[in-house]
């Protein structure tokens, strides 16, 4: 049998631990997101789906200061994808949204991070810049959005830069010519 005093700090740990985990559970569940409308669409590259683009929606203006949201997507094998807010894949809360979309690749142990040289050179990938675009301007209504297809262009420069890039040992941190 355990003695008395071994035994109170691990059940007055126990019973913290619960309440936290209670406080923590109501704490989630009172949450009233935004309501969201499914937003989905299609990156295609000089005329080809884009694999694993990642999209962005920068609100433009407005929105629920209690809950900033940057709605994003990652595109499948045939370019598609659907944007994400809160949940996977349930879209964007209504507004104005400013694009942008990055290519870079896998890198890191597990591959889930995308650290590597943007293949489109960072064309697309400035709020500032295609907030004057009318194509990479979005609006999102009331109801589900699927969006005609973005259709980039990757310059032959930017071309240039990502091979040169993917050339070089890992691990090298010299300069990439501005795509990061």
């Amino acid at each position: 049998m355990q003695q008395p005093c071994t035994i109170r700090p691990v059940a007055l740990a126990l019973r913290v631990a619960l309440a936290l985990a209670v406080v923590a559970t109501a704490a989630c569940v009172g949450r009233k997101f935004p309501k969201v409308y499914p937003v989905k669409g299609k990156i295609l590259v000089n005329g080809a789906p884009a694999k694993e683009c990642q999209i962005s929606f920068h609100r433009a203006s407005g929105g629920d200061p209690a809950f900033p949201v940057t709605p994003n997507g990652l595109t499948d094998e045939n370019g598609e994808f659907q944007l994400t807010s809160f949940h996977a894949n349930d879209g964007a809360p209504e507004g104005e949204y400013v694009v942008t979309i990055e290519w870079r690749e896998r890198s890191g142990l597990a591959k889930a991070d995308f650290d590597g040289p943007d293949q489109l050179g960072g064309a697309y990938a400035n709020v500032q810049k295609n907030k004057g675009v009318k194509e990479i301007v979005v609006q999102v209504g009331r109801q589900r959005l699927e969006l005609p297809p973005f259709e980039l262009t990757q310059s032959t420069e930017a071309k240039r830069k990502y091979e040169a890039a993917k050339k070089r040992p890992a691990g090298f941190s010299g300069p990439l010519g501005g795509d990061r």
